[in-house]
């Protein structure tokens, strides 16, 4: 170990309040612990519903696979931020754990992040293929076979692992006697690789992929729209049959709105947390060490909620705007119900 190397404990990275520590506590234990808590559990719940819904629907083409991919990150992310949130409270001190809470922390919150950037680039690539359905509705099934959409949807898991990589190759973990303390504590510490990958990890997977990942998305989503309006206007025109050019446009018109909203709220939601990285390049007193880090604590603390948001009200749009997922929803939780009452008739 380089006697350069320092470890990193919670009473390491704390400076000079700028906002008052008791306000600091109650947002974060209101917004970063009960609020984040609570939908977290709500969302692995609900995306482990989805998972099962598309799993009874099939997977006949790639929609299914792709948007299974989607649920199976978002429910990783929620995971990993749920015991994040939990570390997160302020009134479990460094002193009551022999694993420090900055080891924690770095390892869910960068395992969180690496399944939020998955499950945006799989929403990308779910509004890509929406975008061609469209565009090329006789190549479409030929283009994304339930074959490309399993090498996609996986490639892109693979491909992302890259970012833990880059951010566990700058650090190692430790255990390490504090003086201060009397006791041996794991630690983490930052090794002489850090400067030299900080950048690339914060220029490239923290701003250029994400940046890029939202104009993917806001131009599939006007594509999407145009396309949609320019087919539905010229069917109106040509077909004999006002009802079925209705029909038609309506049917297509649903599927495109569900995805252009899940690709909406994708951007609307993610996009705070990329605008608060992007300050700190131009405000330095909002890096971690900085006079101001406990500001920025409060405004990652909001723009996680966000995040987790964006990671677990996904089937409220699938079952609003889907109509076989809704139907699915329906068929699988009445037969759960009839059998819950026919165990407990038995019972009886």
């Amino acid at each position: 170990m380089s006697s350069a190397n320092k470890f990193i404990t919670d009473a390491v990275v704390l400076t000079i309040p700028t906002i008052d520590p008791l306000i600091l506590d109650i947002v974060i234990l209101i917004v970063g612990c009960f609020l984040t808590v609570l939908v977290c559990l709500f969302g692995i719940g609900a995306n482990v519903v989805n998972i099962m819904v598309f799993r009874k629907q099939g997977y006949q083409d790639g929609v299914n696979v792709t948007l299974t991919a989607l649920a199976i990150s978002d429910l990783g992310g929620l995971i990993f931020d749920l015991v994040y949130a939990v570390m997160l409270n302020p009134y479990i001190l460094e002193t009551d754990v022999v694993v420090s809470k900055i080891v924690i922390l770095f390892v869910t919150g960068f395992t969180f992040e690496y399944f939020t950037r998955v499950s945006s680039v799989i929403t990308a690539f779910a509004a890509l293929e929406r975008c061609v359905c469209v565009t090329q509705p006789l190549k479409v099934k030929d283009i994304f076979t339930k074959k490309v959409s399993v090498v996609v949807n996986t490639s892109i898991f693979l491909i992302y692992s890259l970012y833990l990589l880059l951010q566990f190759i700058t650090m190692y973990f430790e255990w390490t006697f504090i003086p201060d303390r009397n006791m041996t504590v794991y630690v983490v510490y930052f090794n002489s690789r850090r400067a030299v990958m900080f950048p690339i990890t914060y220029y490239v997977t923290d701003m250029i992929l994400p940046y890029g990942t939202y104009l993917i998305l806001m131009c599939c989503c006007t594509l999407l729209f145009i396309k949609l309006k320019s087919k539905a206007k010229w069917r109106q025109q040509v077909s004999t049959s006002v009802d079925k050019a209705s029909h038609i446009t309506s049917k297509e018109r649903k599927s495109a709105r569900m995805f252009m909203t899940v690709s909406f709220m994708c951007v609307v939601l993610l996009l705070p947390q990329s605008l608060v990285y992007s300050a700190t390049i131009f405000v330095k007193a909002l890096a971690l060490n900085g006079s101001h880090s406990d500001l920025r604590h409060v405004f990652s603390t909001c723009t996680n909620l966000l995040k987790i948001s964006n990671s677990s009200f996904t089937i409220f749009i699938y079952y609003t705007m889907s109509t076989k997922y809704r139907l699915e929803f329906q068929k699988m939780f009445a037969k759960y119900k009839t059998n819950f009452k026919l165990q407990n008739g038995e019972n009886n």
